[in-house]
């Protein structure tokens, strides 16, 4: 491989040099080093559960068991910033250092052919504007504060439950609600950081997708027996399987946690649709947003099936018509034993490459990545078992699965 292509291919990055990192590095936590990576943790966790946590007790918003106005017993608080935000943290690295070897792989191991190089680097290039773009990360924030806003309003409704996000005052018969030190902190600075976590990276996943169907749509250097079983690109599946962390982390902080309070505070049941309901969607459309993408390399995998098959075939065929007709028809002493040998060992390895082009998949992607990716959305999903037990409705969420499996199974 030339330098030019080299350079090129190193390069590809979906987070390096963006508002963010630029930050860490300014702070000293820009490289992504363990002890660095901890460093990062910490902080994010010291701007927002901890604030928030220290103005609750010194206003007293604590006490009273499983209540809105109790910020300790706040579901949501925990898994948001305690667990949520360290994992996004932690998700970076790994999704960044999968999708590098990745865009390497596709030069290094010479499946972009020579000729389609250049517009990879174009593309390589317009990835690395795009993801230090600013105003992307505008946008971010603007809908960071707008989620947070959409929590917050209704809160300030006459009828809506007392939280500890704010205060009542009255006064010569008048009433109305104000931030708590708490809640102030929670919607102005802590949840809009979460979201802005989230939506960034949500952001780098378009910036990927869209650079899997750039590199879809040049003319790739498939083979139909490579032993990956996807011609040579299954390198992809163990890339997208990375992404497992991202889901993991969404699941807990955003589904989860939202659930988890109404469950806890709200005292909702898990039959009510607003609790199964993100659960279902999120479990079956989280793995999907990972895997229906690799459907852009499917024409091209089954064109390159088809054709091998329909090459291998015709040599099978061939190969297998002369051997029978000298083991059949002719007289085996015209032939060498060690002619014998090598045709019937061809006809073997023949037969073995055509079993594996039948075997060949037309979608890059395995049966173990996607389990981890739909590991990693019911794990999510499995934090609220606690609680569910705590509220007495494991047995009911068994027999739902029971009766579903049953239904199922009877057709």
């Amino acid at each position: 491989m030339s330098s030019h292509a080299a350079i090129n291919s190193a390069s590809f990055s979906l987070f390096e040099g963006d508002w963010l990192n630029r930050l860490y590095a300014a702070l000293g936590v820009g490289k992504y080093s363990r002890f660095r990576l901890l460093k990062r943790c910490a902080l994010v966790i010291l701007l927002t559960w901890v604030p928030v946590a220290v103005l609750a007790w010194w206003q007293g918003l604590f006490g009273g068991g499983r209540a809105a106005t109790n910020f300790f017993a706040d579901f949501a608080a925990y898994t948001q910033f305690l667990l949520g935000m360290p994992l996004f943290i932690l998700a970076e690295p790994i999704i960044d250092s999968s999708t590098r070897r990745a865009a390497l792989q596709f030069v290094s191991c010479g499946i972009v052919r020579a000729e389609e190089r250049q517009r990879l680097y174009e593309l390589h290039a317009r990835i690395a504007k795009l993801r230090t773009w600013n105003r992307a990360d505008i946008v971010c924030i603007v809908l960071a504060y707008s989620l947070s806003l959409v929590i917050l309003v209704p809160e300030f409704h006459a009828h809506a439950p007392k939280t500890w996000h704010l205060h009542t005052y009255c006064f010569r018969g008048s009433c109305w609600r104000t931030f708590s030190g708490a809640g102030a902190w929670e919607f102005l600075v802590a949840l809009p950081l979460l979201d802005y976590t989230w939506l960034r990276f949500g952001w780098k996943i378009f910036l990927w997708i869209f650079y899997l169907h750039g590199v879809s749509r040049t003319r790739l250097e498939l083979h139909a027996t490579h032993p990956d079983l996807v011609g040579g690109i299954g390198f992809i599946s163990s890339t997208q399987s990375q992404f497992a962390i991202f889901i993991l982390a969404y699941g807990i902080s955003n589904i989860v946690s939202t659930v988890g309070y109404e469950i806890t505070i709200l005292g909702y049941d898990i039959s009510t649709m607003t609790v199964w309901g993100p659960l279902v969607g999120f479990g079956i459309g989280a793995p999907l947003l990972f895997v229906l993408p690799l459907f852009m390399f499917t024409r091209q995998l089954y064109r390159c099936k088809q054709r091998a098959l329909m090459i291998y075939r015709q040599r099978v065929t061939e190969h297998s018509q002369q051997v029978e007709n000298h083991w059949l028809v002719q007289d085996r002493a015209a032939q060498s034993a060690a002619d014998e040998i090598r045709d019937l060992t061809e006809l073997s390895t023949l037969g073995t490459m055509f079993t594996r082009i039948q075997s060949m998949r037309v979608v890059p992607f395995d049966l173990t990545s996607f389990s981890q990716l739909v590991g990693s959305s019911f794990g999510s999903i499995a934090t609220l078992l606690p609680l569910l037990h705590v509220s007495g409705q494991v047995s009911g969420v068994f027999d739902a699965l029971g009766k579903l499996l049953g239904h199922l199974g009877g057709h």
